[in-house]
């Protein structure tokens, strides 16, 4: 029985410490906190353009930030600004008049009546004996039925299961 009630101690506890974790993250979620927002001021738009590796641990950076393209190196022993200058704008087209889109031919229905009708004389069909010997189950099975003893014999749902789990407890307790 005490190991029942620890049992139950450790589950409730670690249930009320995941609960409490999981209120915390929406909190933190809902705040900004941790998720790059920065308050008080507008945060800078990055974007990293490219990366090249050009060692063991360097590597040449490209960044844009808010409308200038940074040059960057970055090594073990720090962040190196090398150039900057003006992003290039993005490249826009303008689009004028009707746009004609690449369209796939379609195969009509009679294309695909001929194969289905090629697919089909090629495979073999089932004899009748045949698919009487094959193993069916019923469609509509019965959702209320409760299962017998037998069928739930050493299963967790099973009565005699419980009653022997509760008599193995206290033959320990008392021996």
């Amino acid at each position: 029985m005490d190991t029942l009630v620890i049992t139950l101690r450790v589950a409730l506890s670690l249930g009320v410490v995941l609960a409490l974790m999981w209120v915390l993250h929406r909190r933190m979620a809902k705040s900004g906190f941790g998720a790059g927002k920065t308050r008080g001021r507008r945060s800078a738009s990055v974007e990293v353009v490219a990366r090249q590796g050009i060692g063991g641990k360097a590597s040449v950076v490209v960044v844009d930030v808010e409308g200038e393209r940074l040059v960057l190196g970055v090594s073990e022993q720090g962040v190196n600004l090398l150039t900057s200058g003006q992003a290039p704008a993005p490249e826009l087209t303008i689009v004028t008049g009707p746009v004609q889109l690449p369209v796939r031919p379609t195969p009509s229905a009679d294309a695909f009546r001929q194969e289905l009708a090629a697919q089909t004389a090629v495979e073999p069909r089932l004899q009748a004996d045949a698919a009487e010997q094959l193993p069916m189950r019923p469609r509509n099975r019965d959702r209320r039925t409760v299962p017998t003893s037998a069928q739930l014999q050493g299963s967790i749902l099973s009565a005699d299961t419980w009653r022997q789990a509760a008599a193995a407890l206290r033959n320990r307790r008392a021996g």
